[in-house]
């Protein structure tokens, strides 16, 4: 009866890669998603409170095959929950009694979409790629 044997490989799969999204005074972005684009290929991963982000191509930390990507990031916006008033109320002399929740970019458009953010890495092994972000003006 043959011998089977199985063998397991350390560090076989694709490479991690790790990183921070802060601001430029170093305070972290605490929501959001980083997006990693190549040709026929897209991994993401969700950034943490702290900041930090793992990629992954079909999960947070599970790696991404060798390239070089295009990099932006989605996900970022945070609600204004603020009380106005309807063009109807105003008209009647009713006041302000229902709230709206808009959305209020915490970052600057241009990471939002690869061909504009300015973000690129290279990844050829594990890869830590802090990523520094200017605030929404």
């Amino acid at each position: 009866m043959p011998l089977l044997v199985l063998v397991f490989v350390a560090g076989c799969g694709d490479p991690k890669v790790t990183g921070k999204v802060t601001f430029p005074d170093g305070t972290p972005l605490t929501k959001g998603q980083v997006m990693f684009q190549k040709e026929g290929f897209v991994g993401s991963a969700n950034i943490q409170k702290d900041g930090t982000y793992s990629a992954g191509k079909l999960k947070d930390g599970d790696g991404l095959p060798p390239g070089q990507y295009e990099v932006f990031i989605t996900g970022t916006a945070m609600y204004d929950d603020s009380e106005v008033e309807t063009p109807q109320e105003f008209v009647a002399g009713g006041k302000p009694n229902f709230r709206t929740s808009t959305p209020v970019e915490v970052i600057d458009f241009k990471y939002m979409a690869p061909n504009t953010s300015g973000l690129k890495v290279d990844v050829k092994g594990a890869t830590k790629y802090d990523i520094k972000v200017e605030p929404a003006r």
